[in-house]
């Protein structure tokens, strides 16, 4: 099953806004009396907390999803607290609505009951009645927020068997996948002017009204968020049109302890610091994901150990080049290849020797002793088409 969401503007009338203000008390009930019991188990929350919300005038539905919402965020406080995170208060401050009991599509509008005999209608827009008009998707729930409506929907998908792999490798300036026709670097320059002239905005602004100031840091940061969300939009449709396409199965480095590395006392400047901080590598992840999910494309990862040090063609250690240090030398193949390319092709040749041609070890595939070639032997930087989305 594949699940995503669509979402649309909306703004809540003053008995809905209500209705969002009771759910919001009885998911902090639940919260608080989860954490009295030390309970964050749908079940046992259950037996706990539903014979004390009799005192909220509300639908009995309404009640179930809240207790659901609760256990979600305790067990979410409990999993930050094992891996010894800042645990943040799970009680919720903005009152919300979520329901998967009772709410039915009629063409353009949402109806959901509201009390006995008594529905609310919501008027849904042409992007979201042509999305739910698919006969394959089936409408799941809807969450309603102080100026959006989300319904998540779900279909069947049929995993597509894959034929071949596209490696992806992620840097702060470029992302650079290697297809089984050529390389493919996009340009995320702009991600990183976009980041800048935002600290460059915010700390321009020399107001001294707390409230003013903080109103103002967060309508820049989410435009900042925006733009960069829709950015990496674009190249990760892409991505997942030319997996759809060749039939081929995404493969990632696992990168783990990014944020690790680059800390107060570590021996970096500040300003590379917080460019490498605020480095986007998770949701170009994130949003890959779910749309490969959807159309049936397998994603999996492996070890980034070594891929930019390998020849993708002969397996040899590579040499920097001195004057330029984005390229590498073979000088077993004579070959000057770019690094970002020879890590997506070793990405490539690991995800194709591991979950595809299981017949010997990734350092196998990297040496070329498999029965499908990936990509021609030919010089890198023949191969290598550079993009920059707009």
């Amino acid at each position: 099953m594949a699940i995503k969401s669509i979402k649309q503007n909306f703004t809540p009338n003053q008995d809905l806004q209500l209705l969002m203000e009771t759910f919001k008390d009885m998911v902090n009930h639940c919260i608080r009396i989860g954490l009295q019991n030390n309970c964050s188990t749908l079940k046992r929350l259950s037996l706990l907390a539903y014979h004390t919300l009799d005192e909220y005038q509300i639908q009995s539905k309404y009640k179930l999803t809240a207790i659901s919402q609760a256990c979600g965020r305790l067990a979410q406080m409990k999993r930050d607290c094992k891996k010894g995170r800042n645990v943040k208060s799970p009680f919720v401050k903005k009152p919300y609505l979520v329901s998967c009991y009772g709410f039915r599509i009629n063409r353009m509008l949402l109806s959901f009951p509201v009390s006995n005999r008594q529905y609310a209608n919501v008027l849904l827009n042409n992007h979201t009645v042509s999305k739910l008009s698919e006969d394959i998707v089936e409408p799941r729930s809807f969450t309603i927020t102080s100026n959006s409506l989300s319904i998540s929907v779900r279909k069947d998908v049929q995993e597509i068997k894959p034929e071949s792999v596209i490696g992806i490798d992620r840097n702060l300036r470029n992302v650079t996948i290697s297809t089984p026709e050529q390389a493919i670097m996009y340009r995320t320059n702009k991600i990183l002017s976009i980041k800048e002239n935002t600290m460059h905005v915010i700390s321009s602004f020399r107001r001294n009204d707390k409230r003013v100031k903080k109103r103002f840091y967060n309508q820049k940061r989410n435009r900042q968020a925006r733009r960069v969300q829709q950015f990496l939009h674009k190249i990760s449709k892409d991505i997942v049109r030319r997996a759809v396409q060749s039939k081929s199965m995404i493969v990632f480095e696992d990168l783990k302890g990014i944020r690790k590395l680059y800390r107060k006392g570590n021996g970096q400047g500040k300003n590379y610091r917080r460019k490498l901080n605020s480095w986007s590598f998770y949701e170009l992840q994130r949003q890959i994901e779910y749309k490969a999910r959807w159309e049936g494309i397998q994603v999996r990862f492996v070890n980034p150990r070594r891929t930019s040090m390998l020849c993708p063609i002969c397996g040899g250690r590579l040499q920097e080049d001195r004057q330029n240090r984005r390229k590498v030398l073979c000088i077993n193949c004579s070959k000057v290849m770019d690094r970002d390319v020879v890590a997506s092709m070793n990405v490539a040749y690991k995800g194709w020797a591991r979950f595809i041609h299981p017949g010997g070890p990734p350092e196998e595939a990297v040496k070329r002793n498999v029965e499908k070639p990936l990509i021609l032997r030919v010089d890198g930087s023949k191969l290598l088409s550079v993009r920059n989305s707009r």
